[in-house]
Parts: structure tokens; C-alpha cells; sequence
């Protein structure tokens, strides 16, 4: 029984790692936009974007945030990052625009 559970809890917390970054990334967009519930599709082309290679292919908002943190040469968007690009909406808006 012992072993069940502890391969069950390693199998999660395995499971569990990916979507560290992905936290990581909500956390600061909310910290910048605190009544917003960012999705994956704010950012990435696919809606559920797979886990399996790691790379995930980035919409037009999502490469403006990643610009913008390679600019300010940093490994990961922080809140200042999306606050440059500013929120999912009011990119939208500006795109629809152009």
C-alpha cells in the first residue's frame, strides 16, 4: 500500500512540475491586472497547448510579451513586463485597429 501511494504522490508531483512556469506567468499577469483570469489562449495559439515538447506556439499578444521581457533581458515575463504590453483586451483593441 505504501508504495501505491508513493507512486501516486511522485506521478502527480511529476505531473505537476510543467505547469509551474505557467502559475509563475498568471501570478504576474495578475499581479498587474488583479480582476483578470487570464486562459492559455490569451497568449498561445492553442487553447490547450500540450506538454509534451515544452515550447508552445505564441499568438500575437504572446510574442509582444515575450519581446518585451527579451528586451529587458529577462528569462520570463514579470508584472512590469505585461504592464509595457499592456492587457490582453486593450492589445486586442489596438490590433483590431490597425
Amino acid at each position: 500500500m505504501k508504495k501505491i501511494t508513493f507512486f501516486l504522490l511522485a506521478g502527480f508531483i511529476l505531473w505537476a512540475l510543467p505547469a509551474g512556469a505557467n502559475m509563475t506567468q498568471i501570478k504576474a499577469y495578475k499581479d498587474a491586472y488583479p480582476d483578470t483570469k487570464p486562459k492559455c489562449v490569451d497568449c498561445h495559439v492553442d487553447k490547450m497547448p500540450k506538454k509534451d515538447d515544452g515550447a508552445h506556439e505564441l499568438n500575437d499578444y504572446g510574442k509582444a510579451v515575450a519581446k518585451a521581457a527579451q528586451t529587458a533581458k529577462l528569462d520570463k515575463a514579470t508584472s512590469d513586463t505585461y504592464k509595457s504590453v499592456g492587457s490582453i483586451e486593450d492589445f486586442a483593441k489596438k490590433a483590431v485597429t490597425k
